[in-house]
């Protein structure tokens, strides 16, 4: 064995692993979570060193020059060379690296010896690819168990009980009263038809963010940047609407540019938008390096696999969920995730969505804490809208912390913007753009 995995070892790391523990005692329990026996140490030395530390830790005395030379017959110098280390911080880093080179020398032996009966049909090597298994998995694994403390977690669960620091809101009241908030480490859903408001809403929520002081990440897949940003604009001008700045921006430019600096002051450093990251990878790379509160990702259908990945579209989404579902918890950030409504709800009478509306429905509905659905009842019979032109329904399906309904906030469609009632919808329209019918 040890001619084929002769270079599988580092001297040095094995070297720091005993010397840490001459110089600090206690290190032992630290490299024993990934040393469990003698054989992880490569040179022959280290490996009896190791085993007279063991014997010592058992019998209860103390892990030293003077006890370790007393089991093993002239040590002494070697072992004033392996106090020579600059420090015990880096202990369990090296620990690690002693435990993966061990397991790598198994798996070459493990293999090879795979390799010599595999040829014959009638050697069993049922118990070897075992082996092969548990080795494999015990690299992919290096982390020792984790601990719990129940006391952290009682302190943790305080906190988030009465900070509230846990909990984000969207800011706006009808909708809050009902999901209280969106927790971080989970996700939200927001989906509706085309036209009714889904990526105006989540736009509203994110500048809502943006201005309380969260940190937004924006994955913008359905339209560009360029697009989004001027429903920012429309939110933070008075008098301007998204039409006037897709086709007549010229004639409100001194406007325009007011809301541009309100955007670049209240904005920079907090709001972040992408339109051209089409895979997960991309997408979860940006996430771990700009460290956002919020993530928001519209929409999660466009989101782009290999072009060998012949899955179809649902396990896709089910994928794409899971994933951010893992990612969440691991940044400690809320995600909202924007999804389309399949068509079976333009086939009823009544066309207020329901969780069965969800395209891929299964996945989504599995892996989110809530999903809210935007009904714009103008859109589909205006004649008959409760609320006219400035009513848009949030209907909460799912709230696995709380509550479900439906929330009534105010719309101007106009100018891209949700308010928290209809009479402030109409009263900021009447007030910003007089002689507009209601």
């Amino acid at each position: 064995m040890q001619e084929s995995v002769g270079g599988i070892f580092s001297d040095d790391a094995e070297r720091a692993v005993l010397g840490s523990i001459i110089l600090k005692d206690e290190c032992f329990d630290v490299v024993k979570e990934y040393i469990v026996e003698s054989d992880a140490f490569y040179v022959e030395k280290n490996k009896k060193i190791w085993e007279a530390m063991t014997e010592l830790k058992s019998e209860n005395i103390p892990i030293d020059i003077v006890n370790i030379s007393s089991k093993i017959k002239g040590i002494t110098y070697y072992l004033s060379g392996l106090s020579e280390i600059p420090s015990t911080a880096n202990v369990e880093s090296y620990a690690k690296q002693v435990n993966s080179d061990w397991l790598r020398r198994k798996l070459v032996s493990q293999s090879h010896e795979i390799a010599k009966k595999a040829y014959d049909n009638n050697n069993d090597i049922s118990s070897l690819l075992v082996n092969v298994h548990d080795t494999t998995s015990s690299l992919l694994n290096l982390e020792p168990g984790q601990k719990f403390d129940l006391d952290t977690l009682l302190s943790m669960t305080k906190d988030s009980l009465f900070s509230k620091r846990n909990l984000t809101t969207t800011g706006f009241t009808p909708i809050d009263n009902i999901i209280s908030g969106m927790t971080r480490g989970e996700i939200t859903i927001f989906a509706g038809r085309p036209g009714n408001a889904k990526t105006t809403t989540v736009a509203n929520i994110a500048r809502n963010l943006v201005l309380s002081g969260k940190k937004v990440v924006m994955f913008n897949r359905e339209m560009p940047n360029t697009e989004m940003m001027k429903k920012f604009i429309a939110m933070e001008s008075e008098g301007i609407t998204y039409h006037m700045l897709r086709h007549s921006a010229v004639t409100s430019k001194s406007e325009i540019e007011k809301s541009l600096n309100i955007i670049k002051e209240k904005y920079t450093d907090k709001l972040f938008m992408f339109d051209n990251i089409r895979n997960l990878e991309g997408t979860f790379r940006e996430i771990r390096r700009i460290k956002p509160d919020v993530v928001i990702d519209d929409h999660i259908g466009l989101i782009e696999y290999p072009s060998n990945d012949m899955r179809d579209l649902r396990l896709k989404i089910g994928d794409t969920s899971r994933r951010y579902k893992w990612l969440c918890k691991s940044e400690q950030l809320s995600v909202i995730l924007v999804s389309q409504l399949n068509r079976n709800i333009e086939y009823r009478t009544e066309r207020i969505p329901k969780l069965s509306d969800l395209a891929e429905s299964g996945n989504l509905e599995q892996d989110a804490e809530i999903v809210a659905f935007t009904h714009y009842p103008w859109t589909v019979n205006f004649e008959n809208a409760k609320h006219g032109k400035y009513g848009l329904d949030i209907v909460v399906a799912k709230n696995r912390y709380g509550s479900t309904g439906k929330a009534t906030v105010g719309f101007s469609p106009d100018c891209c913007t949700l308010y928290d009632t209809v009479e402030e919808a109409e009263a900021s329209v009447a007030k910003e753009m007089p002689g507009v019918p209601f």
